[in-house]
């Protein structure tokens, strides 16, 4: 039986803004529940590995009356050297600098867009905003988990 004490006011409003939100596409449904949020300032955290396309959502958004701002994984400029505490060489990605930026911004919604599993868990602990997953980095498979599962069958 279900236990509806496990929700806030808060959690089920949210839960009806995802309902009447709902699309055929995670774009659509992004655009359409930020907007039923009331929200105005959303932040992207992207892998720079996917920058030839986290861009096209952040110009997508500005069109739809949103401030977005957008945040590269290796931006900051910290070193796996420095994080590691070893002599691995090149550039970190840092999800705690990302998190930090978009809370420096006060977005109100952020964005993962293709962030490494540990990564994602990172930014999303320490955002301040909620946080969505808009692309899900999974390169074996094109970016679709779903389809290794279905060749599993």
């Amino acid at each position: 039986m279900a236990d509806l004490s496990l929700y806030s006011e808060q959690d089920r409003q949210q839960m009806k803004i995802s309902f009447i939100s709902r699309s055929k596409s995670r774009l659509s449904e992004l655009i359409a529940y930020a907007r039923n949020s009331g929200f105005t300032r959303l932040g992207i955290a992207a892998c720079q590995s996917m920058m030839p396309y986290a861009p096209l959502l952040k110009e997508i958004l500005e069109k739809e009356g949103f401030e977005v701002f957008l945040v590269d994984c290796k931006e900051s400029g910290l070193k796996n050297c420095e994080i590691f505490n070893d002599e691995t060489g090149g550039p970190s990605c840092d999800p705690a600098a990302q998190a930090d930026y978009l809370n420096r911004q006060n977005t109100q919604l952020n964005i993962d867009f293709g962030l490494c599993l540990g990564h994602g868990i990172i930014f999303s602990a320490k955002s301040k905003a909620p946080v969505t997953t808009f692309v899900v980095k999974d390169f074996a498979v094109n970016h679709s988990p779903l389809q290794e599962l279905a060749e599993t069958k």
